[in-house]
């Protein structure tokens, strides 16, 4: 056999285990159920979220904050209790996990030293915008700007900041990550 077609069937070979990594990550991380309310194109969608516990931290660079959120999930907390991974992370002036169903802050272990803050975020209504490969932040903002118009364009107001929300750890391979844009809805009263 000759080297090149060894070459081909390592790199195949590492291909297929790259994906079916991938494959399950998407599969075996909780995410948070919602309604699709309405479908404003392909990739822009209107969702209904229930309350949701989260863990949050200052956004300082997505590794410092991770950290800090992984180290305390992973069970350096006071209880040394490891908390399952869930998707997505939340992304804004922040860094956030959503904690699993049915963990609060009155329930779930005691940071042990973590800059964690709890936070109980309300139901509320998203706007949405799904895409796929990498987060540069040229990209993401390209992406909250075609958000933000097709809101104006269907007159859909909003209120607070877009964030950003990455379902995927950073050894999924590119094509097969889901990213999303959202910014919350103004109640209409």
């Amino acid at each position: 056999m000759s080297f090149t077609v060894v070459l081909i069937a390592m790199g195949s070979l590492l291909s297929g285990l790259w994906t079916c990594w991938g494959f399950y990550i998407i599969f075996s991380t909780d995410r948070p159920a919602y309604s699709l309310l309405q479908r404003l194109s392909s990739d822009i969608e209107i969702r209904q979220y229930e309350e949701q516990n989260w863990i949050k931290t200052r956004y300082n660079n997505d590794d410092g904050s991770f950290r800090t959120l992984a180290s305390y999930i992973f069970g350096q907390n006071k209880e040394k209790k490891s908390i399952p991974m869930t998707a997505p992370v939340i992304t804004g002036q922040y860094m956030a996990f959503i904690l699993p169903v049915g963990l609060t802050e009155y329930n779930a272990p005691q940071p042990d030293g973590q800059q964690i803050q709890f936070v109980s975020v309300p139901a509320r209504q998203l706007a949405t915008l799904r895409f796929s490969w990498l987060t540069s932040p040229e990209r993401v903002n390209r992406k909250t700007a075609e958000l933000l118009s097709a809101l104006r364009t269907h007159e859909i107001s909003t209120q607070g900041k877009p964030f950003l929300m990455r379902y995927n750890d950073p050894w999924t391979p590119p094509f097969m990550r889901r990213n999303e844009v959202a910014i919350e809805l103004r109640e209409n009263k």
